[in-house]
């Protein structure tokens, strides 16, 4: 059996707008990413204190063997220093400091860690590699317990909030992520509180051994909470350290308050949101930048890193008076099948007089997650299952009826097909005289979504038949239908005025599909669907041309660069049957 092809797929597709972004970009996520590896690590040895001291520290031997070799002390240095680094940067090329508070939250959670993450590194590693000291579980907890608590719990809960903050925004650009993600609230809560309570757990045992050491005078049962002192000299440069982490950060903040004072005299021109406000800036902030400096809704689901695409805009005029897009924003857009006139808001810089249209409304209240997880968005790239469904020769039939009884007859047919589309998952995404328009997505991708339409297809061709029983003595001839099915990637938004706006997609596979409808009528075959469809459903499609009435032929379609293979079916239900036998027969 032939495999759809790749391309297109929503999770492919999400897996590549991950990594999407500038170099810099790209080093800061891979570095946060080796340092949240390292910690979610840590935090799970930490909880192995629940079992016991023992098996805390064997754990934390083979932990440490590759965490504190040559080549792991360097990662770990490398990406810290890197991660630190590059946030720094980022915060002095920032022309404002308004942004979303998660992305705020993040940040000061940030800025916070190195603050408290110094003196913990030189009471361990540094000292270790000082005087060789074992900085094992017992040395610390010794040193934090108990009045060390509170400062060593703030650090622990500061690193793994700022890292699930960062993990989240970036993950939940991915499908996969977003189906997933109540699973991995279990050990988002669980792993920090289990940390906390292996810790806490150590630390009591500790002063239950050393009480009854003093006790009993048995200097056996207390000799492995004995921990030398720290050295002066290590203990020094912390302050040094920290003072030199506060020049940092307040070199970077005093750089976007030297930008702000600037941008008092700088030449400014006009930005037009079409259906919203036009305000004044001046050059050199991105456009999205100027939304949130002037409290402009715009929505930005990546944070503004050029990933997710949801803050791009239709440039109405002024489009000369933007930067030329880079190649990250180029590559971006590319992806998303953008035409020369859309443009990444957080990418393109203006420099004179424009006016956009943002083309994912922000008036609407759903958050940014939703307006990736729900249909029901203002407008979204998904990839879509479109059946067509016409009746054939109904307008000689209309002419012998009256307009009560035409009314009627096109009623009970919706509601027969309408009834057994939403039944199969999909809906009506509109009516055009005698025939409609369903649609077919899925949370899992565009395979279930395709396996939803055919089975959809050969339920209506069902319930038809049935109606045609039905209204046998009011019908002259049985009503007959003509279907076209296909899927590919859409623009899937509400469309229209007021409260007439429906669910609807704009795309070339809409009309592709429409064009599957007319060569059903033309071959006089109640469905047509692509042989790409088919194979995204899972129907083996070799071997189909040995069943009577089913064939495959690769047919010209207007429209259409290249010819597209079709399965020419007499009725819908001879390839729904399909669905369920096994991929091999």
């Amino acid at each position: 059996m032939r495999e759809p092809p790749p391309a297109g797929r929503p999770d492919a597709e999400a897996g590549a707008r991950l990594w999407r972004g500038s170099l810099a970009q790209r080093l800061r996520l891979v570095s946060g990413l080796v340092l949240f590896a390292f910690a979610a690590t840590h935090f799970a040895n930490h909880a192995l204190g629940l079992v016991g001291l023992d098996t805390m520290m064997d754990v934390a031997r083979w932990r440490t063997a590759v965490t504190r070799s040559i080549p792991g002390s360097l990662v770990l240095g490398l990406a810290l220093l890197a991660h630190v680094a590059f946030s720094l940067v980022w915060l002095a090329e920032r022309r404002t400091l308004r942004m979303p508070p998660w992305e705020a939250a993040q940040t000061l959670l940030g800025f916070a860690i190195p603050f408290l993450l110094v003196p913990h590194i030189l009471g361990t590693r540094i000292t270790s590699l000082v005087d060789g000291t074992r900085t094992n579980y017992a040395y610390v907890i010794v040193r934090i317990w108990p009045d060390g608590m509170g400062f060593q719990t703030a650090l622990l809960l500061v690193v793994w909030l700022h890292g699930c903050l960062g993990l989240h925004a970036w993950l939940r650009l991915s499908p996969l992520y977003r189906r997933i993600a109540p699973l991995l609230a279990v050990p988002a809560f669980g792993l920090p509180a289990a940390a906390i309570a292996g810790i806490v757990t150590q630390g009591r045992l500790m002063e239950r051994d050393l009480v009854l050491a003093r006790r009993f005078d048995a200097p056996d049962l207390g000799a492995r909470w004995q921990v030398p002192p720290l050295d002066s000299a290590v203990a020094a440069w912390g302050d040094t350290v920290t003072g030199a982490i506060y020049a940092a950060v307040a070199l970077a903040f005093g750089l976007v308050l030297i930008r702000a004072a600037a941008t008092l005299r700088a030449r400014r021109f006009g930005v037009t949101y079409v259906g919203g406000p036009t305000v004044r800036s001046q050059e050199g902030p991105t456009l999205l930048e100027i939304s949130r400096a002037n409290r402009v809704p715009h929505v930005s689901v990546c944070g503004g890193r050029g990933r997710c695409s949801t803050c791009r805009v239709l440039v109405v005029s002024g489009e000369e008076s933007l930067s030329v897009p880079d190649a990250q924003e180029a590559a971006a857009l590319r992806a998303i099948g953008a035409p020369a006139n859309v443009r990444l808001a957080c990418q393109a810089k203006p420099s004179g007089d424009v006016a956009v249209i943002r083309i994912l409304d922000p008036r609407r209240s759903e958050s940014a997650d939703k307006h990736l997880a729900n249909t029901d968005v203002a407008g979204i790239e998904r990839e879509v299952a479109i059946l067509f469904i016409d009746i054939r020769g109904f307008t000689p039939l209309s002419e012998r009826k009256l307009p009560f009884d035409v009314v009627f007859i096109l009623n009970r047919f919706f509601e027969a097909a309408g009834r057994e589309i939403e039944a199969a998952g999909g809906w009506i995404g509109g009516y055009a005289g005698d025939g409609l328009l369903a649609l077919f997505t899925h949370p899992d991708g565009i395979g279930p979504a395709c396996r939803a339409s055919f089975a959809a297809a050969g339920r209506v061709d069902a319930a038809v038949g049935e109606l045609n029983r039905q209204l046998a003595a009011e019908l002259p001839a049985a009503l007959r239908m003509a279907m076209g099915l296909h899927a590919g990637p859409l623009v899937l938004g509400r469309l229209g005025y007021g409260a007439s706006r429906g669910m609807s997609v704009i795309g070339p596979a809409v009309n592709l599909a429409s064009r599957l409808e007319s060569l059903a009528k033309a071959a006089d075959v109640q469905l047509v669907a692509s042989e790409e469809a088919a194979l995204r459903a899972g129907i083996a499609v070799d071997g189909l041309q040995e069943i009577p009435g089913l064939r495959i032929e690769t047919v010209a379609v207007r429209g259409v660069a290249a010819a597209l293979p079709v399965i020419y079916a007499p009725r819908a239900g001879d390839l729904a049957g399909r669905l369920h036998r096994p991929a091999s027969a």
